[in-house]
């Protein structure tokens, strides 16, 4: 089973990489030693989950590798030369006696650069396997399944009878029967093992990347409860992308299903509501999060609209377009029952008051849904306090003062409802009336 979430949603938190946005989240903690290994975290990425057991599977897994210092270097160019080695093929010898004549005879005969594979393929491969042995050597017996299950392939394929001879060898001092042996050990005998081996690499080094990544940046594991009641709360929430970025605790719950922001203009407002959804949707992965402290129950459904635009093609205007996106939410509300819904300046694209009685008549039917988590802006401060009285509200507001004549934002969140509005302050701060009168 799988997290819901639709294209709109992931643009809008730029949780992946596309042509018409600089950063992603995945490109933040997807910087993997190997190919296979970007592969195993893209997957995984493009994968949230909304199963509690493998959800806790993978927070295990990173608990234990903030916690130890696993033993395992990978190296690049000798997992693509073993992986390139191993798509070659070796013909399949049934008789062993027979094979170790006919296949030196084979292997002398080759020319030099199907016998530089060969051979530099084997001690690529010989040179993973080392590197697995000593990690999974060096495994703590609470190491969670999945190590655990690891470990267990990699003993298996050193206890094979036909890997015995190799181990006691000096792998630099192979002789061409030798050769010959381990790559039909590698290449026929033991393919699927081998490769089986090659995997485990890859889904390590997709572990490691973000647990190195996730920990340099600050973020944390995120809770998961088990209590078949929603809840959500972060403490020290931020979003990756700031350099410096200023922290905040919000938390939801049955009683409160809806956190109301109000704010001015870059007071920060968006930047908030796309840390929460980042902060979600990297939870239901089992990564860690960037915040000190998240505890969350799962969701069925993440759904953002944040950067929402008209629909020439189809002849939407921008405010149709949003009130065909809130149909969609409510659809998915209904369905899903478990959603985190995030509307950052809802209705702003048509006049004050179809927004204010449309914004207004929304939230408050969104209030009853108490399965689901609500997170609203709005640049309509009226609406605020048109639900004041609405106790399934959490009012927050994103705080703006003035330092003499100029604005500072904190962005910090603070209980309540703001009443700072700059519109007028950055027109004139512009000139622009000065600009229009000079014109005449």
């Amino acid at each position: 089973m799988s997290l819901e979430v639709d294209k709109q949603t992931l643009a809008d938190l730029a949780l992946l990489p596309n042509s018409q946005q600089k950063q992603s989240v995945f490109a933040l903690l997807g910087k993997t030693q190997t190919i296979g290994g970007h592969e195993k975290l893209s997957a995984m990425f493009n994968s949230p989950l909304n199963d509690t057991i493998q959800i806790k599977e993978r927070v295990a897994v990173f608990i234990y590798l903030n916690a130890n210092e696993i033993y395992f270097n990978i190296d690049r160019n000798t997992c693509d030369f073993a992986e390139f080695y191993l798509k070659g093929y070796s013909p399949d010898q049934k008789s062993p006696a027979l094979m170790g004549l006919l296949s030196r005879v084979i292997y002398t005969f080759k020319n030099k650069s199907d016998r530089y594979v060969i051979r530099q393929g084997i001690l690529s491969v010989l040179k993973l396997l080392e590197e697995l042995r000593q990690f999974a050597e060096h495994l703590t017996k609470d190491a969670p399944g999945v190590l655990l299950s690891y470990r267990s392939v990699i003993i298996d394929f050193y206890q094979r009878n036909d890997f015995e001879w190799i181990r006691r060898k000096n792998k630099a001092r192979l002789t061409a029967g030798e050769i010959t042996m381990a790559n039909h050990l590698f290449r026929n005998a033991a393919r699927s093992d081998t490769k089986n081996l090659l995997d485990i690499i890859y889904q390590l080094d997709a572990y490691k990347t973000v647990s190195v990544s996730s920990k340099v940046r600050g973020f944390t594991i995120p809770i998961i409860d088990e209590s078949n009641k929603p809840v959500l709360a972060f403490e020290g929430l931020f979003h990756p992308f700031i350099e410096h970025p200023i922290s905040n605790n919000v938390d939801f719950s049955i009683q409160k299903n809806i956190c109301f922001v109000t704010g001015t203009n870059m007071a920060g407002k968006s930047t908030l509501l796309k840390a929460m959804g980042v902060a979600v949707y990297l939870s239901q992965l089992g990564f860690p999060v960037p915040a000190a402290y998240m505890k969350t129950s799962l969701f069925n459904g993440l759904i953002t609209t944040i950067n929402l635009s008209d629909n020439i093609d189809q002849g939407h205007s921008h405010f149709y377009s949003e009130v065909l996106r809130v149909k969609q939410v409510a659809q998915m509300v209904n369905e899903s029952k478990h959603v985190f819904v995030i509307f950052d300046e809802l209705f702003r694209g048509t006049n004050v008051k179809d927004a204010f009685d449309a914004s207004s008549a929304i939230i408050a039917a969104f209030a009853d849904v108490k399965s689901c988590f609500f997170v609203v802006s709005t640049h309509i401060v009226e609406v605020a306090h048109q639900l004041a009285k609405n106790e399934s509200i959490n009012f927050r507001y994103m705080e703006t003062t003035f330092t003499g004549e100029h604005p500072f934002n904190s962005y910090q969140l603070k209980e309540g409802i703001t009443e700072e509005r700059l519109g007028m302050w950055t027109v004139n701060n512009e000139k622009i009336l000065e600009i229009i009168k000079g014109a005449k």
